[in-house]
């Protein structure tokens, strides 16, 4: 059995829209020397940090990857199959991989954050959707078996997995270490559901507090109440913005592709928790480049920045992270991809 026979029609639905969207930004040339500096108003470059140790490492390319507190990083490589554990140095400390579970599967990652409270949780396309491991990379097995693998997922301090799900579900659920569901609560209906549900962008962050919701795209994010009581909408828009003219079609066909060919809306493209009282939102637009604004939870607008060429990966604790690509090297190999590292300038 392949990889590809294990995910859904859905998942490479999502990929296709994916790749339509990003075809749209530039993509910077793997025959192009280092990188510069991206120059931003609200943010700085302190740093990069290179994943070239050992030797033999090799990564196809940063998909995802999550920080915990000690600084120690989580990358996930869907086009290599990989999850990798490194220091905050860069070196390597573990490979996770679904056959220490269960041998004999085929790993297929798509994705992994630490929880916070000594533990990594890992979603794959296949087998249960997930796995635990500790974070020396021992397995603790497989996450519930009623567990279904989300659209948006978060953890919050304590180590409460949240999890955001379109279609005909559209809610979010609260759920143990395992993936077992605890609550739910329903995400109030979006003018454009089929374009919400084609496209994965947008975003879930929940603090322990609160759970924020972002749609692709609605023009607020959502605040709740861990009761899923609705308690704020949170939005501050500029002429930037293009709002949908309609939906798209609800099924796979030419019109969808066509539709998809005709789209030239603001979609947000994912929302992070930034620093413990404030979110950042990424936009991406086919005609425009890419944005993001800095809120603080309460709803107050603190940073904007449009018409970009950026899409930043990952933020918290004030620093976000961008993947780069450096060129060929002086043996005419091409080195594995790096991050840079940004700090948030509070205005």
């Amino acid at each position: 059995m392949t990889v590809s026979s294990l995910r859904p029609q859905a998942g490479r639905l999502i990929l296709l829209v994916g790749v339509f969207f990003l075809s749209a930004l530039v993509i910077p040339s793997v025959r192009a020397q280092r990188m510069p500096p991206i120059e931003l108003e609200h943010f700085k470059r302190i740093g990069s940090v290179r994943f070239e140790k050992p030797d033999t490492l090799m990564i196809a390319r940063i998909d995802q990857v999550d920080v915990d507190a000690a600084g120690r990083f989580l990358v996930t490589d869907d086009k290599g199959e990989q999850i990798l554990l490194f220091d905050s140095t860069g070196t390597l400390q573990a490979s996770l991989d679904s056959s220490i579970c269960e041998p004999g599967y085929v790993f297929a990652p798509d994705g992994a954050r630490f929880t916070g409270v000594g533990s990594i949780f890992i979603l794959t396309y296949a087998n249960h959707w997930g796995y635990r491991f500790n974070e020396d990379g021992t397995c603790l097995g497989k996450v519930d078996r009623d567990f279904i693998k989300p659209k948006f997922f978060s953890i919050d301090s304590a180590g409460a997995l949240y999890g955001a799900y379109d279609g005909p579900e559209r809610e979010i659920r609260r759920m143990s270490a395992t993936g077992r569901v605890l609550d739910r609560f329903p995400i109030p209906p979006g003018k454009f559901p089929n374009a919400d549900d084609r496209f994965h962008q947008g975003g879930l962050v929940a603090d322990g507090a609160h759970v924020f919701y972002a749609s692709a795209t609605g023009q607020a994010i959502l605040k709740f109440a861990l009761d899923g009581t609705l308690v704020g909408r949170i939005s501050q828009r500029s002429s930037w913005f293009r709002s949908p003219r309609r939906d798209l079609p609800p099924d796979v066909s030419s019109q969808l592709f066509d539709a998809l060919r005709e789209w030239s809306a603001t979609s947000t493209w994912s929302m992070f928790e930034l620093t413990d009282q404030t979110l950042m939102v990424q936009y991406v637009s086919r005609e425009r480049g890419t944005g993001y604004q800095v809120f603080t939870k309460g709803g107050e607008l603190l940073a904007e920045e449009f018409g970009l060429k950026t899409l930043f990966l990952h933020g918290e604790n004030g620093l976000v992270y961008l993947p780069r690509q450096a060129g060929f090297d002086s043996h005419g190999e091409l080195p594995n991809p790096y991050l840079d590292i940004y700090r948030f300038i509070v205005p």
